[in-house]
């Protein structure tokens, strides 16, 4: 028996994400990031560094109120819950069978790309604080979501 850090784990996991994303296999590849990005975030919650997860849920949530107070109509807040929920739906459908709902409508290179990019940002953040890989197929990830993005803004 051996003793396996959680975070050796999580690069892995990030590691076999990013290659099955590449190869086209996003279903794999949002399952693994999802779990790599849970076990960056514990550690980072030891170091009191907020998760990619959270920062953006806070975001949404604060965006979301903010345009609906807009509005003159009556509204009921969004949570945090409510987000989570959102942000999480197509990785929680896609590891749990269940006896209803065994369709799931969703865009899972959109869905891969964004759990594996809240992964890369929690591994970015603890490469100070501990001795972790390089990771070129991290490094290619980010350049092709620049690149995608910036060609979008151009075309616009």
């Amino acid at each position: 028996m051996q003793k396996i850090r959680k975070i050796d784990m999580g690069v892995q996991q990030l590691e076999d994400a990013l290659q099955a994303y590449f190869d086209g296999r996003y279903h794999s590849a949002l399952v693994l990031a999802a779990a790599a990005e849970q076990l960056f975030a514990g550690y980072m919650h030891l170091h009191a560094i907020e998760p990619a997860f959270s920062n953006r849920k806070k975001a949404i949530v604060s965006v979301a109120n903010s345009l609906k107070s807009r509005s003159d109509a009556p509204f009921k807040q969004t949570t945090d819950k409510d987000i989570g929920e959102l942000l999480n739906r197509a990785y929680n459908q896609s590891h749990h069978a269940g006896k209803t709902e065994l369709e799931l409508h969703m865009n899972p290179k959109f869905e891969a790309q964004e759990t594996i990019d809240r992964a890369v940002s929690n591994f970015d953040s603890l490469q100070s604080g501990y001795e972790l890989p390089e990771l070129v197929l991290a490094q290619r990830f980010v350049k092709e979501l620049l690149d995608e993005s910036r060609f979008k803004n151009d075309a616009e």
